[in-house]
């Protein structure tokens, strides 16, 4: 079974970058370049939709029903001291 935690908190800090926090109070940054590429997520290419980023059921959330999962994100964000 796969631990992880589920987003309390998210925000764009530049084009690709999402400054996120989990339920548990971890930090860490979350990049989403990756996605860029595939045709779901090819909206996240536009830096003013890509600002828009929220926390919704704690996915990582823009408008349009794009996310991205939590345990994507737990896997992948680069921690950050608190």
């Amino acid at each position: 079974m796969v631990h992880y935690e589920t987003l309390k908190e998210a925000k764009a800090i530049d084009s690709h970058l999402v400054a996120v926090t989990f339920e548990n109070g971890q930090r860490g940054v979350f990049d989403c370049a990756p996605y860029f590429s595939q045709s779901y997520w090819s909206k996240l290419n536009d830096p003013e939709f890509f600002k828009t980023a929220y926390v919704e059921c704690g996915h990582l959330t823009w408008p349009g029903d794009i996310d991205i999962s939590p345990l994507e994100v737990w896997e992948d964000a680069a921690r950050v001291k608190v």
